[in-house]
């Protein structure tokens, strides 16, 4: 150690004073002289190890001792994924199956030949064609599987194996699968922390901290009050002009704080905050917003169905049923043509989790009457999405509606830019869009500076075929702002998956950074 640093050292030390929890860890790492985790520590000095945890935390902010943190991630075969681990993914079953009959086969020859049930046979389907190993195709009234590629292999199945037969790592090679399995809840993560100390002074200058036992009492007990221990002994002396160590003390998250912000922006500019149900009929989710009935948005690799405890829910209004069936079969009296197909009660009455809060706002004019109206809901969505940077199984959307005569498109955008600009979104621009309820419609980008312009504001105008069914022949002014986007794009965030972030030393570092 430099000439420099020993008088930083000798600086340090005389101001510093030690709780006996202090010295007697601190000790303990002396005499150990090495690395040494934690719960070893705990375990010599048959403490409880998150108490030694908190005490090295405090040597640590001493600049005492170096602590270091690792994560150990553990994976665990959920009920499903063992049986998988035994019998075989359900595709690689019914690909075999398919195979063996010669490269083409009936699906029910095919899935009883796998052996797969009701439930499996929709995954295996789905994973062949997702995969690419199976192709579906018609003949003569019969639904026939035909081979795509000459053999298989699947890294989920090679990884439930390895889970089954108790290896602790996961190869590189082997990081897609263990993805694909955990989104398919096959594999179940675990995260274990552990806490390794190491001396990070000279060993004289902490036997020198450490010292000799002087009688003298630092830290009062309520036992030695009970007891009058405390009586006709020495105090340690106190040094009173120690700054301690910056507290992190508990608080909203910053996403939540930035949710509440918005809200009261919302507020202030005269909208009401309404609520709607999670679980959606597909008639309030798609039906009521001239969503066909085939849309792909529909199918369920895009919208989570429901099927437990009840797979089919209620129409609470005939009459608006039988105006929205109209619509979406003729037009009905709104002067368009429809989908010119016929609709369906059973595909209505399906629920699924909503894919977006417009339904709320459907619900909303639904129950209210005479413009003016100005409604917004903050609120939670769930779609079968592909996890990335910016899309997520869950988001965050900002809906609002402006119900009044006389509105236009130059005001939906003013109304977005408003509040992009009072969440401290800068750089905003606007294209046309194309969306099934609302005509016209836009779309608006904010600039990230890491990933560029990011959509995060779709809007429009509902069309008549959304409104006329409810008797509205005013001007509805709709939009959906992504509000987890919208908090990217404010924060300088580049990975939705940090939004919600539960990592303390990332919220910390980004947003409390001293």
């Amino acid at each position: 150690m430099n000439q420099h640093n020993q008088e930083f050292w000798y600086g340090v030390i005389d101001d510093i004073q030690l709780t006996e929890g202090e010295r007697t860890v601190l000790s303990e790492l002396v005499e150990i002289d090495k690395k040494v985790q934690a719960i070893s520590l705990a375990e010599k000095l048959n403490e409880r190890p998150e108490r030694v945890v908190s005490i090295l935390n405090s040597l640590a902010e001493k600049s005492l001792i170096e602590l270091e943190i690792q994560e150990i991630e553990s994976y665990e075969l959920t009920d499903e994924g063992l049986a998988y681990a035994t019998e075989g993914l359900p595709e690689l079953r019914l690909f075999e199956a398919v195979r063996k009959s010669g490269g083409s086969a009936e699906m029910d020859a095919a899935v009883s030949a796998a052996g797969l049930s009701e439930e499996t046979k929709g995954i295996a389907i789905s994973w062949c064609r997702k995969n690419g190993w199976l192709s579906i195709s018609k003949r003569e009234g019969r639904t026939i599987l035909t081979v795509e590629k000459d053999e298989t292999h699947s890294q989920v199945q090679e990884l439930l194996e390895l889970l089954k037969d108790g290896e602790p790592g996961i190869e590189e090679s082997l990081l897609d699968g263990l993805v694909q399995a955990q989104t398919r809840t096959l594999v179940e993560t675990s995260t274990e922390k552990v806490f390794l100390a190491s001396l990070a002074i000279e060993e004289s200058k902490a036997r020198s901290l450490i010292g000799p036992e002087s009688g003298g009492i630092l830290n009062l007990t309520p036992e030695m009050l009970a007891s009058g221990q405390w009586r006709g002994r020495e105090f340690k002396p106190y040094n009173m002009e120690i700054i301690p160590p910056p507290a992190n003390v508990g608080r909203k998250h910053p996403y939540a704080e930035f949710v509440d912000w918005l809200k009261e922006e919302l507020i202030g500019l005269g909208f009401t905050e309404w609520w709607g149900p999670f679980v959606e009929t597909e008639f309030w989710n798609n039906d009521v917003l001239f969503v066909p009935q085939d849309h792909v948005a529909r199918d369920v690799q895009d919208q989570f169905r429901v099927d437990e405890p009840y797979s089919h829910g209620k129409i609470p209004d005939e009459k608006h049923f039988e105006q929205v069936k109209a619509v979406h079969e003729d037009g009905g009296k709104t002067g368009s043509t429809g989908w010119e197909a016929k609709f369906s009660r059973e595909i209505a009455t399906r629920l699924c989790l909503r894919a977006h809060t417009t339904p709320v706002s459907m619900r909303y004019l639904a129950s209210h009457y005479e413009p003016p109206h100005k409604m917004f809901i903050i609120d939670r969505n769930f779609r079968s999405e592909t996890l990335s940077a910016t899309h997520a199984q869950e988001f965050d959307q900002c809906e609002g509606i402006i119900w009044d005569e006389g509105l236009t498109l130059r005001d939906l955008m003013g109304y977005i830019r408003e509040i992009c600009r009072s969440v401290g979104i800068k750089k905003l621009k606007f294209k046309p869009g194309q969306f099934p309820f609302t005509e016209p419609s836009v779309e608006g980008y904010a600039k990230h500076e890491t990933l560029g312009w990011i959509e995060v504001a779709p809007g429009g105008i509902f069309r008549p075929e959304v409104t006329h069914p409810l008797g509205i022949k005013e001007t509805v002014l709709a939009w959906g702002l992504g509000a987890s986007r919208m908090y990217m794009a404010a924060m300088d965030i580049d990975d939705i998956r940090n939004v919600f972030s539960r990592d303390l030393t990332y919220i910390r570092r980004k947003y409390f950074a001293r």
